[in-house]
């Protein structure tokens, strides 16, 4: 009967051509697929790859220990360099190196000052902070001298577009200057040797911490520089560099000598694997190095990159609180900012935009991020500095950012960045202008940028088993977590279960055998699936470490309808109905226009009526919802929980029963036959209500509402009317109740339950 009825809703979906909700990733050249196949790979493998930009030419690169490294004498300059600084070496002076604040810059600092130490030659280091700004700063190197001279100035990370500030050096202190970067190069370059990739170099996308290994290569070759390659790899991983050709190569060698003592404790402390990782490094090593910087405090996270040939505790244990500062303040700023959202304005002008006065500015980019995966919109974020606001601006996939704000840079102090991260300056009797100028270019978009879209690689069990998927993963390590392989499972649930702190997490099993786990949202699915549901699952796979079999990390999960699904049907609808008769209602003609418009939800209290209108009201372009908020902008909401978030729609439309009008703010109602009559029906007498009542005279301090049912009634009347009951005493304030925990009783006193609507309705019925 299942299979059967889940074929007639395929069927269904089929026939309306409902919207799909996960799309297989493109891939850009056909041909790169034929040339990968004949390689002996399956259509499928060579489709995967070839999405992921994997193509015959650096196939080996991948699946094979093949180590792809360039001569640093390839690189522009780098000759001119090492001659500079085998001078300065051979007569011992002493060198200032000048980094960046981020993991990228730190790293870099840290390759070239062990390696200087390691020779025996002084060097100082200088990190400026997010305040003073990232790049070169005169003032810093001058105040360095104040107390001290340096024979040489080598920036790393940074330098190749502070020119003006290089002059004043170079002409204040007379030393001489030497940049290496990776930065895109400006109009203007300094006065100075300056050595980037983008400047000439087979490979032009090293990070800050890849140029200074090259550095150090240059200088003493690559078997020596082998020593510092795993500062490089961190540094690599955390600039989000691509992890192809001479990256790749050099990611691989920082693992294998991945030596530093300090640091492998530091990934102890943060739950990292026994064999580190590229996701350990990108998502539990790096956002802790980040995160000095970001509170103002960076040279605590370079003092634990020094400490290469011991622990040193007191050092990390610094940086850990650091961290736990960022945590702290951060959560401050996300509810401060949670409290400033205004969705319809967000999802009108297709950007999310706040300010304030007093955020700490080295977590912008962070809460940023947040709200651009929230809303899957642009995001801008933005603290006072002076007579500015100083902000950072994450973009989505479809837009380039950095063209957006370089057609406002009229009104900006400066800016800088890229097509998905913008940093810039605006003063503040602009920023009005910005955001009209921000709208009005966003909104030039077609609307279809803006959809969200969830991509997958294969679905398991049509186009590979998991096992096979898995052991290409492996092979294709290290991957950084946004190139990781995305796999479709669409089947049948035999057991869940949530576990975790409050019950966040969730573990089921497929029919198929697959265990997925999902965290910390993931654990409200738990109860409509546990008595076997089909689902339709994003996942990445991994080996579980203490079971050994396969297991799929959720990215995203949908539920296909399920007869298991009529009691939920029916609690949500009794949880959430109004008993009120007044409620605005619509035409058929009404309907079809406003389904035509965007930033629509059309809720429906069963599935089975959501198909007998689906197939009247034109819905192409919608995707179903079933009990949980997917966040996207046209969507059919069958039986939403009481936390679906209706505020993001410009529209809503309830298809309701007539005396059943769901109680959601600013909805419009259409009259509607429910498919389902029996979810409507209640047998709600005033014996049942006396009952509930009396059992919640009973209820112990630590007992819940369900428990209450369980442990009184659960042999006397069935859940649905419980829930009717509580929702009549409510009504009449004979009880309060505050969460699923805690209710109270407001009144000894006796009401009549004929003055409760809700009541009168089930008494009619």
């Amino acid at each position: 009967m299942q299979a059967a009825f889940y074929n007639k809703i395929e069927g269904c979906c089929v026939f309306y051509k409902m919207k799909p909700r996960y799309i297989k990733r493109p891939i850009a050249d056909e041909q790169t697929v034929i040339d990968l196949q004949q390689k002996g790979l399956s259509r499928t493998v060579a489709e995967l790859l070839a999405a992921h930009g994997i193509d015959s030419g650096n196939y080996d690169d991948f699946v094979d220990d093949k180590a792809v490294f360039h001569s640093p004498f390839e690189m522009a300059n780098m000759e001119a360099a090492t001659e500079t600084i085998r001078y300065v070496m051979e007569s011992g002076g002493k060198i200032l190196i000048y980094g960046d604040y981020d993991a990228d810059g730190l790293t870099a600092a840290g390759i070239l000052s062990l390696f200087f130490s390691d020779n025996g030659i002084e060097n100082d280091v200088v990190i400026p902070t997010r305040d003073e700004g990232y790049g070169l700063h005169a003032a810093n190197v001058l105040r360095a001298f104040e107390n001290d001279f340096y024979d040489l100035v080598l920036t790393v990370d940074c330098g190749i577009s502070n020119a003006e500030d290089i002059n004043k050096i170079v002409s204040e202190l007379g030393v001489e200057v030497i940049v290496t970067d990776h930065h895109e190069l400006p109009e203007v370059l300094p006065d100075c040797i300056c050595v980037n990739p983008k400047l000439g170099y087979p490979f032009p996308y090293l990070a800050g911490a890849g140029v200074a290994w090259k550095l150090v290569e240059a200088l003493a070759g690559r078997e020596a520089a082998a020593k510092y390659s795993d500062l490089a790899c961190i540094g690599t991983i955390g600039d989000i560099m691509p992890l192809r050709d001479e990256n790749r190569a050099l990611v691989k060698m920082g693992f294998s000598n991945m030596r530093h003592k300090s640091l492998r404790r530091l990934a102890e402390l943060s739950n990292c694997s026994a064999e580190i990782s590229a996701n350990d490094v990108a998502m539990r090593i790096t956002p802790k190095i980040n995160a000095a910087g970001r509170v103002g405090a960076p040279q605590a996270a370079l003092d634990v990159l020094l400490s290469r040939d011991r622990v040193d505790q007191i050092k990390i244990n610094r940086l850990l609180e650091l961290n736990e500062k960022r945590k702290q303040l951060l959560e401050e700023i996300t509810a401060q900012s949670d409290e400033m959202c205004d969705v319809k304005k967000i999802m009108r002008e297709r950007m999310v935009f706040l300010y304030s006065d007093n955020w700490q500015h080295g977590l912008l980019g962070i809460v940023a991020s947040r709200y651009k995966e929230k809303y899957k919109l642009p995001a801008i974020i933005m603290t006072s500095d002076g007579d500015n606001y100083v902000g950072s601006a994450r973009g989505i996939d479809t837009i380039n950012l950095f063209e957006v704000f370089s057609q406002c840079k009229d009104c900006l102090v400066k800016f800088g960045g890229h097509k998905a991260s913008v940093g810039f300056s605006v003063s503040k009797n602009k920023l009005d202008e910005l955001r009209r100028k921000l709208v009005s270019l966003l909104n030039s978009y077609d609307k279809t940028l803006f959809e969200s879209r969830t991509y997958y690689d294969v679905v398991i069990g049509e186009d590979c088993a998991a096992q096979d998927i898995l052991s290409l993963t492996d092979k294709l390590q290290p991957l950084l977590p946004q190139d990781k392989i995305l796999c479709r499972v669409r089947d049948h649930v035999q057991y869940a279960n949530s576990f975790g702190k409050d019950d966040a997490h969730l573990s089921a099993t497929l029919a198929c055998g697959l265990e997925i786990k999902g965290f910390f949202k993931y654990g409200a699915y738990a109860p409509f699936i546990k008595n076997g549901a089909n689902v339709d699952v994003i996942c990445t796979l991994e080996t579980d470490s203490y079971t050994h079999n396969v297991c799929g990390i959720i990215e995203d999960i949908s539920l296909e309808n399920s007869v298991c699904f009529d009691d939920f049907y029916r609690i949500n609808l009794l949880k959430n109905f109004a008993p009120e008769h007044d409620k605005p209602r619509i035409d058929e003609k009404t309907l079809a226009e406003l389904v035509r418009g965007d930033n629509v939800a059309l809720v429906f209290d069963d599935y089975e009526t959501y198909l007998e209108y689906g197939d009247k009201i034109s819905i192409e372009d919608f995707c179903v919802d079933v009990f949980f908020d997917s966040g996207l902008s046209k969507v059919v909401a069958v039986s939403p929980l009481d936390d679906y978030c209706f505020d993001r729609f410009d529209k809503v439309v309830c298809f309701s029963n007539s005396g059943f009008v769901r109680n959601i703010a600013n909805a419009l109602y259409f009259e509607a036959r429910p498919a389902r009559k029996e979810l409507y029906e209640m047998d709600l007498t005033r014996e049942v209500c006396a009952g509930v009542y009396s059992a919640l005279r009973k209820k112990g301090k630590f007992d819940s509402l369900k428990a209450v049912y369980d442990k009184y009634l659960t042999a006397k009347l069935s859940y649905a009317q419980f829930v009717v009951a509580l929702r009549v005493f409510e009504e009449l304030k004979l009880i309060t109740i505050s969460d699923e925990y805690n209710v109270q009783l407001e009144s000894s006193s006796k009401r009549d339950l004929a003055d409760s609507a809700i009541f009168e309705i089930f008494q009619k019925r």
